[in-house]
């Protein structure tokens, strides 16, 4: 078992027939009509050594404000007896209130949001480490902060002939991907109460539209998933409301707990020669010995972009955290 390090103190293509539409992506019917907003649902499975006291993730999904977050608290600490999991997810519940104070409707400061609640923990003497990642929808743009190795892919619908067809199927094609952002293998960059220096958070704006899907999650499913497996799982859930037309967000909550169990499903088996993984290649390009998946708290935060006045797209107006 690896536990992640603590920072400072611590054949051609076939031809496509053509078909009835003029570009390759799908447009939802009601693009345009109207503003934006995200439906959420997430799933969270703790360590299965962790269940009691909840595992060491943090997440929240709030529609008022169309922001969401994960974090992960760094294992690390836990050798020094601190428990991770109340770091991260105090940090992710003083970035919600620093983000909401911005309004409804009001595009907060990701950066600000994140500097300001990491100076609050600290004031609390509030021990531990987390990486952590926020996003939020204003207008049309996404707005991303990441810092450390946690994740997030925006997915869009789009035509895709399969190996051995002329049939163009609806499959999500990645938009955007982060990247993780690491000191050395298995040690990201973190927010803590150690006396590292805090390092710089990577910030991108995505353009979107309706029924894009934004894919946010912590290492646990990324370093046993790969983006072509999450993109299956997403084709699985949802192809067939994409291709009739019927409402996606009765989806979105078993899509979240599929991504989440798979990932995890993957990574009970450790050590198991033939299973390859992302965290298995990381460690390889790094000249280390791994195989198999890497047993982790899987959590995953799946927000639907919806047009305000899309009919059948209800989704869930409550937050979703695992605050307490």
């Amino acid at each position: 078992c690896i536990t992640r390090s603590m920072c400072g103190n611590f054949r051609r293509a076939p031809a496509v027939r053509e078909v009835r539409r003029n570009f390759s992506d799908f447009i939802s019917p009601t693009e345009g009509a109207g503003g934006l907003r995200l439906a959420f649902a997430a799933g969270c499975l703790p360590h299965p050594d962790k269940v009691d006291r909840g595992g060491e993730d943090g997440f929240f999904a709030c529609p008022a404000s169309a922001s969401f977050g994960v974090a992960d608290g760094v294992g690390g600490w836990a050798d020094n007896g601190v428990d991770p999991g109340l770091f991260a997810r105090r940090l992710l519940s003083l970035c919600l209130e620093e983000i909401g104070a911005e309004g409804k409707d009001n595009e907060a400061d990701l950066q600000q949001a994140m500097l300001t609640a990491t100076e609050r923990i600290l004031q609390e003497k509030l021990e531990g480490g987390s990486t952590a990642l926020l996003g939020q929808l204003s207008g049309s743009t996404m707005a991303i902060l990441n810092l450390g190795d946690s994740g997030a892919m925006l997915l869009r619908p789009a035509l895709r002939t399969p190996p051995g067809s002329d049939q163009p199927l609806l499959f999500p094609r990645v938009v955007f991907r982060s990247s993780d952002q690491t000191h050395y293998f298995n040690c990201p960059y973190q927010l803590g109460s150690g006396n590292a220096p805090v390092e710089a958070p990577d910030f991108i704006r995505v353009r979107v539209r309706t029924g894009d899907l934004i894919v946010a999650a912590t290492d646990g499913v990324f370093d046993n998933l790969f983006d072509h497996q999450v993109q299956a799982i997403v084709a699985r859930h949802l192809g067939r409301a994409w291709s009739g037309g019927s409402p996606v967000t009765p989806h979105l909550k078993g899509l979240a707990m599929s991504i989440a169990k798979q990932a995890q499903r993957i990574g009970q088996q450790e050590d198991h020669k033939d299973i390859i993984t992302p965290f298995a290649l990381a460690a390889h390009s790094e000249g280390l010995s791994f195989r198999g998946g890497k047993l982790d708290d899987t959590t995953v935060v799946i927000g639907l972009v919806c047009s305000e006045g899309a009919q059948g797209e209800g989704g869930e107006d409550e937050l979703l955290h695992n605050f307490k």
